[in-house]
């Protein structure tokens, strides 16, 4: 199931073209070029990013304006039912620069906890969540210490602290 999102704002499809490129090439001086220079940025690091993904997750889905990025049989660590789920990220507008603050996980997870099945904590179905029609729940994995490097940290990073995350944290 595939989320319907908006596409990142008018300015920026004005300047798309069919081949999917930003102007790159488009003047330093203009008034859009930062803005456009952040966007293409953007674009470049998620192309690679979703490349590198696709090896360990085949069946990934990117929004065709990289509002969002869908890993639809994500295996969760031991101690979840059911044992695979769709995981969908949003990276910010900002990314590289920015983490994720979050993503959305299946809904009706539960976890088990003492011998019972629960549902998970930080796990919302409305909270910052605009895809709660569509089955999601927000998940909250922010970055409250501000240990996000772009140089360091990636799309596969914020995977694995997905993973690891769920197999320790709630």
């Amino acid at each position: 199931m595939k989320p319907a999102v908006q596409s990142p704002g008018a300015d920026i499809s004005r300047f798309r073209f069919s081949s999917d490129d930003i102007l790159a090439n488009h003047v330093p001086h203009s008034k859009a070029s930062p803005r456009l220079f952040r966007y293409n940025r953007r674009v470049e690091r998620l192309r690679r990013e979703v490349r590198q993904l696709r090896l360990a997750y085949p069946s990934l889905t990117i929004d065709p304006d990289w509002a969002w990025v869908l890993i639809e049989d994500f295996r969760l660590p031991d101690g979840w039912q059911p044992s695979r789920t769709a995981v969908l990220i949003k990276p910010p507008l900002s990314y590289p620069d920015a983490a994720p603050d979050g993503f959305y996980l299946g809904a009706r997870l539960r976890k088990q906890s003492g011998g019972t099945w629960k549902a998970p904590g930080h796990y919302f179905d409305r909270y910052k969540n605009p895809y709660a029609s569509l089955g999601y729940y927000w998940y909250c994995l922010e970055d409250p210490d501000g240990s996000w490097d772009p140089q360091r940290d990636s799309l596969l990073t914020f995977v694995e602290a997905i993973r690891t995350y769920l197999g320790t944290g709630d």
